[in-house]
C-alpha cells in the first residue's frame, strides 16, 4: 500500500505495483477454483450456494462494522458531508448485493494522508459475481469443457488485452472511451486463465524443480523486457505469469497443515482494507513498511475473531 496516491506500492517490479498483479492472481485462482467446482459435478444452485454461504456472512458482519461502529466513530463532526443513518443504510444494502460495494463514505477518511474507499478491495467482488455467471454459461454449454476450446480462447483473450492496452496507451481518445471497460477487460481475461489451468491440470506437471527453472525463467525475460523493450503490457503478462507459476506451484506442494487449514481468506479479504484504512488514518507519519506490518498483524486478528463468530454463530466457511 502506497502512502498517498502519488507514491509508488513498496516492492513495485518490471513497472507495476504489486496489487496490480495481486489483483489479476485473486483472478485467475478464483477462475480455478469455479471450474474446479464444476468438474465435480455440482448444479449451478450448488456452485452459487457455496459460494455466498463463503464470502456473504463475513462481507455482511464488515459492512455492518464499518456501518455502525467506524463511521460513527471516525468521521469528522466538521464534516461538509456527513451521511445520515437513511445514508448508511442504502450504503448497507448497496455493498452487500454488490450493487455498489464499497462506495465513498464522506466525511471518513477526507483528511486522510492516504484516501481511499474505507471497503476498498470489495469492489472486486462485483466483478467476480458477474464472471461466474459468463462462466457457468460457457461450461453448461461445454465450450469450457473443451481443452482446445478453452486454450484458444485464453491466448485470444490475453492478446486482446495486450492490444487494447497498448493502443489505449499511445491513442489517448481511445484511451478515454474504453478505460470503463478495462477492468472487465483485465479480470476477464485472468478469470479464464484459471479456468484454463484447471481443464489442463492434467497436462502439468508442478513439482518443484520445474516450478523453480519456469519462475527463474519467466522473470529474466520479464526482466529484460522491462530494461531493454519499449513498454508494452506484455510486461504486466509476463509478471503476472511469474507470481502464478509461483503460486501454483505452491499449491501443489503445499504441507498437509496449510491444506487443512480453516478458510480464512474471506474474513481476511473484507478485514484487511478497514484496518489498513483506519491506521493510516490515525497514523499518518509511519513508513510504508510499519504501516503494511500494523495493518497485517490487526487485520490478520480481526479476520481470526470474525471467523470464530461467524463459526460460533454456525455459519461456518468452507475449507481451502
Amino acid at each position: 500500500m502506497q502512502l498517498g496516491p502519488q507514491n509508488a506500492e513498496m516492492g513495485r517490479h518490471w513497472g507495476y505495483d504489486p496489487s496490480w498483479y495481486g489483483i489479476q492472481m485473486l483472478f485467475i485462482l478464483s477462475g480455478f477454483l469455479a471450474a474446479r467446482s464444476m468438474s465435480k459435478g455440482r448444479s449451478v444452485r450448488e456452485f452459487f450456494v457455496s459460494r455466498i454461504w463463503s464470502i456473504w456472512p463475513a462481507l455482511i458482519a464488515a459492512t455492518l462494522i464499518s456501518v455502525l461502529i467506524i463511521y460513527p466513530i471516525m468521521c469528522l463532526p466538521d464534516a461538509p458531508v456527513r451521511m445520515s443513518m437513511a445514508d448508511l443504510t442504502v450504503y448497507f444494502f448497496k455493498t452487500i448485493f454488490l450493487i455498489d460495494p464499497g462506495g465513498q463514505m464522506p466525511g471518513l477518511l477526507d483528511d486522510a494522508k492516504y484516501m481511499c474507499l474505507l471497503q476498498g478491495a470489495i469492489w472486486t467482488l462485483r466483478w467476480g459475481f458477474l464472471l461466474h455467471i459468463a462462466f457457468l454459461i460457457g461450461w453448461k454449454m461445454r465450450i469450457l469443457q473443451s481443452p482446445k476450446i478453452v486454450f484458444t480462447l485464453c491466448i485470444a483473450a490475453i492478446a486482446s488485452y495486450v492490444g487494447i492496452v497498448d493502443y489505449a496507451v499511445s491513442n489517448a481518445a481511445f484511451g478515454s472511451t474504453i478505460e470503463p471497460f478495462l477492468p472487465a477487460i483485465r479480470l476477464g481475461y485472468a478469470y479464464l486463465v484459471g479456468v484454463t489451468l484447471l481443464v489442463w491440470q492434467s497436462a502439468l506437471r508442478f513439482n518443484k524443480r520445474r516450478i523453480l527453472v519456469s519462475s527463474a525463467a519467466i522473470a529474466l525475460a520479464a526482466t529484460g523486457f522491462h530494461l531493454w523493450f519499449p513498454w508494452s503490457a506484455t510486461q504486466e503478462i509476463l509478471g503476472v505469469a511469474f507470481w502464478l507459476t509461483l503460486s501454483f506451484g505452491f499449491l501443489h506442494n503445499a504441507p498437509q497443515f496449510l491444506q487443512r487449514c480453516p478458510r480464512l481468506a474471506p474474513a481476511l479479504y473484507v478485514s484487511i482494507w478497514p484496518t489498513a484504512q483506519i491506521i493510516v488514518a490515525l497514523l499518518p507519519n509511519h513508513t510504508q513498511f510499519t504501516m503494511i506490518a500494523i495493518s497485517m498483524l490487526f487485520a490478520g486478528i480481526s479476520a481470526v475473531i470474525l471467523y470464530l463468530l461467524l463459526r460460533q454463530a454456525r455459519v461456518q466457511p468452507a475449507r481451502l
